[in-house]
Parts: structure tokens; C-alpha cells; sequence
């Protein structure tokens, strides 16, 4: 059974609850609002460290108590780059309350030290506009002040816009890897609410069931970082070492879900960069991330 996580963690997402306030307001505006300059300003803070407190509490909803010994998980990067990637989405003239998240790439390039203040830098790396969508790709660099790069993510978004959609493009795909079960995990009803006081990020979908079935999930589902965060402990405590990791989120765990198998291709099976597939599997043929690891 998954611990309870004190509601007493609400005190330290306040940046991101803020945030969220802003983008109520944005919302109410939007037809009166125009983009703003400085779209594509980076924003740049030194941030106080998480607390031990938010720290322990992560580590052990994510599975791993006791591990990364004074150090910060580097999947720990959504808690604190939420703040910064609002205030860049703020600046677009877009419904924020369209925006889904469809994936994450992280980079590992040096271990995050505990108790250390933390310079982060968010910025937007590209937005693709597309028939009924506008994919935008924020970078969110987090380091110290004397090592400013050690964790480097790319997160995918879209905003969804009236009208028809463009026809996904058909991609050759190679033969099934052989995949082999690093573990499994599962999730409850209540780690949608976990994760968000963990995290900053209420969306009601992940939480209020009343609110979360009128949705066009029909139900509470877990935030997708979430899921990350659960499948890439399961690969660190079974041995499976990575220094990057590009995830795309296909379809939403939904909550509660039992029997999650998180899945990789053999070393053997490695592509000419190193990259082998990975997958986190559910019920049935369902597939809720998909990627590769290197």
C-alpha cells in the first residue's frame, strides 16, 4: 500500500500554485489577449533547494527510499521547472487549458547536489503550428551556479485548436523488439493527488474524479511525468543504467491501474547510437510510454 503524502507539502508548492492562479486568469482573458514580446526570452532563477522534507517524500512515492544519497533525482526537474515553463507559456496567446503534455527527453550529465541552490533556465526551443495543434518544445537546463548544466530536459506540449486535425504520418516501424520485464508497478486512486502535492501540478484530471470524468478521458488518470518517474526507478533499482532517456506519453494510466510492466528491448538490440526502445505496457495491448534509453 502507497504511503500518504502530507497535505503540509502544499506550503512548498506555492510558485506553482501561484502559477496557476495566473493561468486562470489568462484563460478568463484570452479573447482580450495578444502575445505578448518576449515569447522567446529564456527565463532564468536561482531557486532555494527542494526541502529534505519534499525531497524524502518524492523519493519514496517514486520507489526509491532511501537511494540518491545526498543528491536530487534528476526526474525531480518537473517539481521545481513548472514555475518557469508557466511564465513562458503566459507569454503565448494561446488557451492554456488546452495544453497536454506528450512526452519529456532528460539528460543526465552530472549528479543534482541536495541543499544547494539550484539555477534553472527555461526556453522555448521550437513551435510547430499544425492543422488543430501548435507543438511547442520548452528546454529546462537545472544546475548549480559552478555547474550550470548537469540536467538537461526537453519538454513536448501541444496546444489543441479548434477545427480538424492533421493525419498522423505513417512511420515505418522495424520488427518488435524482444522485450524483456525490468518490473512492474501499479497505481491507486490517490496517486494522481500524491503526485500533485508532490509536484505542484493540480490539474483536476489527475485528482477530482467528478471534474475528471467530464473530461475527454472520462476519468482520473496519472500525470505523465508521473509515470516516468515510477518506470525509470523501476529500471535504476533493476540495474539498467541510462544517461538519457526520451519518453513520448501515448495513453494516459488511468487511476486506479494494476499491473504496469515496464519494458525494455535487449542491450544486443542497441542502435547504431546506442539507443535501445523502451515501453511501459498495461491491460491487454494498451502501451502508455513509449521511448528509448542510452
Amino acid at each position: 500500500m502507497t504511503a500518504a503524502v502530507p497535505y503540509g507539502l502544499l506550503r512548498y508548492q506555492l510558485p506553482m500554485l501561484l502559477t496557476g492562479a495566473r493561468v486562470v486568469g489568462h484563460t478568463i482573458s484570452h479573447a482580450l489577449r495578444r502575445a505578448r514580446h518576449g515569447v522567446n526570452t529564456p527565463v532564468e532563477r536561482l531557486i532555494a533547494p527542494p526541502s529534505h522534507e519534499l525531497v524524502e517524500q518524492y523519493l519514496t512515492w517514486a520507489g526509491a527510499s532511501g537511494c540518491y544519497a545526498g543528491q536530487l533525482p534528476p526526474h525531480m526537474v518537473s517539481q521545481w521547472s513548472l514555475p518557469l515553463v508557466g511564465e513562458l507559456l503566459l507569454r503565448m496567446p494561446y488557451r492554456l487549458v488546452t495544453v497536454i503534455n506528450q512526452g519529456v527527453t532528460l539528460r543526465v550529465h552530472g549528479p543534482l547536489p541536495r541543499g544547494t541552490p539550484l539555477l534553472v533556465r527555461a526556453g522555448v526551443d521550437r513551435i510547430e503550428e499544425t492543422p488543430g495543434r501548435i507543438k511547442v518544445v520548452v528546454a529546462v537546463t537545472t544546475g548549480t551556479e559552478q555547474q550550470p548544466a548537469l540536467v538537461e530536459a526537453q519538454l513536448h506540449m501541444s496546444f489543441l485548436l479548434p477545427g480538424p486535425r492533421a493525419p498522423r504520418a505513417q512511420q515505418e516501424r522495424g520488427p518488435e523488439p524482444q522485450w524483456t520485464t525490468a518490473g512492474l508497478w501499479h497505481a491507486d486512486d490517490r496517486d494522481g493527488l500524491r503526485f500533485a502535492l508532490l509536484t505542484g501540478d493540480f490539474n483536476p484530471i489527475h485528482w477530482c474524479g467528478p471534474l475528471a470524468r467530464r473530461s475527454v478521458f472520462r476519468g482520473m488518470v496519472l500525470h505523465g511525468f508521473g509515470s516516468l518517474v515510477r518506470s525509470y526507478e523501476v529500471l535504476m533499482r533493476q540495474g539498467v543504467r541510462f544517461d538519457e532517456i526520451d519518453i513520448r506519453f501515448v495513453k494516459p494510466v488511468p487511476l486506479p491501474c494494476a499491473a504496469l510492466s515496464v519494458q525494455v528491448a535487449p542491450e544486443g538490440s542497441a542502435d547504431a547510437d546506442g539507443w535501445r526502445a523502451l515501453r511501459l505496457a498495461g491491460n491487454g495491448a494498451a502501451v502508455h510510454l513509449a521511448g528509448r534509453l542510452r
